[in-house]
């Protein structure tokens, strides 16, 4: 199949009541305190919440989205803000603009790809000097995932789960792989953040959410003691070319 009408088929998946957007609510909290600029490219769009939150700070932004329905959701969302334009391609084709970028937004992408060092080695020279890179992703030692291999659900952490398989996941990652990407990349690690301790799936979760949402952020407080135990984990990164020339120059 087409890679990109898979992708139409994957976008059918999404909606607002799915506890990803949570969790997404959660990610788009750490950004605004890690940002660089406001001149952004987000990679994925997905339904556009997280486009419509990131209009609060851009300048300008584009969006390099290979769904068509995901691209025609967010344009109706955003009301077709003219600050945003949209390239309808694949992240591993798409021809990247040097030096435009305060902040490449790569949320819940690079397990959809096969190989994405490619990809990141490529959108480093997107980065304007000291622009940053923010990457989240779906976390293999999560606690619920460590609750499956318990109750025998799964036999390892690593093992694609049905919900992995029907969103098109090539690869599952905890940080300590994401971080050995990106140096091999030339990335240097500025941070990197737990986004929400989740013990259940992700029906069970919004039950909660839905009863009572401050149960919720008090698991987003504590997933910032145990990172490695939380459903996603959030990495800012600079090529490392920058941070030693921002160095130097200090």
């Amino acid at each position: 199949m087409d890679k990109t009408k898979h992708l139409d088929q994957i976008a059918e998946f999404y909606n607002e009541n799915d506890f990803d957007c949570i969790l997404l609510y959660y990610a788009l909290k750490i950004f605004e305190s890690v940002k660089y600029g406001s001149e952004f490219l987000e990679m994925g769009c997905s339904i556009g919440l997280s486009t419509k939150y990131l209009l609060r700070y851009a300048k300008s932004m584009d969006v390099v989205e290979g769904s068509t329905k995901n691209i025609e959701r967010t344009r109706r969302r955003i009301n077709r803000d003219r600050r945003v334009k949209f390239y309808n391609a694949l992240w591993e084709d798409f021809e990247y603009p040097e030096y435009k970028y305060s902040d490449i937004i790569w949320f819940r992408g690079i397990e959809h790809i096969k190989d994405p060092l490619p990809v990141l080695i490529n959108i480093k020279k997107a980065l304007k000097l000291g622009g940053r890179i923010h990457i989240t992703f779906p976390n293999a030692l999560s606690l619920h995932r460590r609750l499956g291999v318990y109750m025998g659900i799964i036999k390892s952490p690593w093992e694609f789960s049905e919900r992995d398989i029907k969103l098109g996941h090539y690869d599952i990652y905890d940080r300590f792989k994401v971080a050995s990407l990106l140096k091999d990349a030339g990335y240097k690690i500025l941070s990197f953040h737990g986004i929400i301790l989740k013990p259940l799936p992700n029906n069970k979760m919004m039950e909660l959410y839905k009863e009572n949402p401050k149960l919720i952020e008090a698991l987003f407080e504590i997933g910032k003691e145990l990172p490695d135990y939380c459903a996603e984990i959030y990495i800012c990164a600079t090529p490392e070319e920058v941070e030693d020339e921002n160095k130097s120059k200090s």
